[in-house]
Formats: C-alpha cells, sequence, structure tokens
C-alpha cells in the first residue's frame, strides 16, 4: 500500500487531489496537510512513496511549497508541484532546480495527474527494487545519470527522456563502457516482452531520445548476436 502526502490550503483542491489518488489506487494511504508546519515533522519521522504539493500555502507560507520541496529533496521520496500561479514558467524551472519530480499548473486535468503520479510512483518501486540498487549519481563523459534529480538522464547538460525500464537498460551499458551486455542480462530488467524484438524496440527508442538532444549521438552500439555495449 502506497503512502501520499497531499499539502495544499484549499480544502477543496486538497480533497480532489486526494480523491484522484484514491481513484488510482483504491487502498493507498492519503495524508492530507494544509501547510509546511503541519506535515514538517512526518516528513523526518515518515517515508512516503510521493508528495503532492502547492506552492502558496496561505497566511504566512506563501513560499511554503517551497520549503516542502526542499525538505523532500534530501529522501529518496518524488514531489509532484501543482500550483496556480501566473509565473508557470519560472516557477517551474525553480522547481526542477529544487529537484521536483513536475510542475503542474492549475486548473490541472484529472489525466496530467494521475499521469504524472503514477509515473513518478513507478520510478520510485523500480527504483527501490533493483539489485543492486542503482547508484544516486554517477556519469561517463558527457552523459549524467542522477536519481535524485527530476532529471534523470541528461546528455552534454540536456534532459534525455527514457522510460523508467530504459533507465535501467542504461545503467546496464555503462556499468562497464565498451563491454558487451548480453541478451539475456537485459531481460533481467525487462518486467514483460523479453524477447530480442522488444529490446530492440527499447534500444531503438533509446537511440532516437539521445539523439532529440544531439543528432550525432553514437555511443550505444549492438554486436551481433551477443548484444549491445556503450562505445567509447
Amino acid at each position: 500500500m502506497y503512502k501520499f502526502a497531499i499539502v495544499e490550503d484549499v480544502n477543496e483542491d486538497n480533497d480532489e487531489f486526494a480523491r484522484l489518488i484514491k481513484k488510482a489506487w483504491p487502498d493507498a494511504n492519503v495524508q492530507q496537510y494544509f501547510s509546511y508546519e503541519q506535515i514538517a515533522k512526518d516528513l523526518t519521522e515518515h517515508e512516503f512513496d510521493l508528495v503532492v504539493s502547492d506552492i502558496d500555502l496561505g497566511g504566512g507560507e506563501r513560499a511554503g511549497g517551497v520549503r516542502v520541496t526542499v525538505a523532500v529533496s534530501k529522501t529518496n521520496t518524488p514531489i509532484v508541484i501543482v500550483s496556480g500561479s501566473a509565473q508557470a514558467d519560472l516557477q517551474r524551472d525553480t522547481f526542477r532546480a529544487l529537484n521536483a519530480w513536475d510542475y503542474l499548473q492549475k486548473p490541472v486535468t484529472e489525466a496530467d495527474f494521475i499521469t504524472q503520479c503514477q509515473r513518478a510512483i513507478a520510478f520510485r518501486q523500480a527504483y527501490l527494487n533493483s539489485k543492486p540498487p542503482l547508484a544516486l549519481s554517477h556519469g561517463i563523459g558527457d552523459l549524467v545519470v542522477d536519481m535524485h534529480s527530476r532529471d534523470v538522464v541528461k546528455w552534454k547538460g540536456r534532459r534525455v527522456s527514457l522510460s523508467v525500464t530504459q533507465i535501467f537498460l542504461l545503467n546496464l551499458l555503462i556499468k562497464k563502457v565498451g563491454e558487451v551486455v548480453s541478451f539475456d542480462q537485459f531481460f533481467e530488467q525487462v518486467d514483460s516482452g523479453k524477447n530480442k524484438e522488444n529490446l530492440r524496440v527499447h534500444i531503438r527508442e533509446m537511440r532516437n531520445s539521445f539523439r532529440d538532444v544531439d543528432h550525432e549521438f553514437d555511443k550505444i552500439k549492438n554486436k551481433y548476436m551477443l548484444g549491445y555495449y556503450w562505445g567509447e
């Protein structure tokens, strides 16, 4: 059973976020808070699977969401910011710098809210269940993988959009640069579709995602009939 925290001073919004979470996870444990002061102690004494927070928490906490985000950033818990700020672009950049998982602008659609919460939960669970656990932060040359950052994978300073499974496949590739990772080793990181065709799709999508930020990217190479490797 997942444990969620909602930090929102508007009762109607707080209840709506709780309803949406319960819709996606009927057995979820949802804790509702209305200020940073209310949640501050619980953030140090309990571990949540996801925190959802507004920025302006009213009263003397007009930037209470910043305090919540800074506190959450010291843990492995993702945080989704949902705000009605008129300065959405500025706020989005600020909270990404603080390692928020995502920033959603009010009014947020049910589909967007649930999708981002599901993605954050899936990533957290994949990270917690990895054997051995993924390194929190490492890199090779122009590549940086930071499991504490919303922009988990960066190439030449730019975010590379990869799925949770693809991040795990990438970590296999960069463990031993230049050495071939076998198909069987890759299959251990794939929940379903443990076959070469499905793996080829993942690899193709990974290459395309890197090429979206660098059209000359050519680090992911294949060894005929054996597997794939990260080229030096």
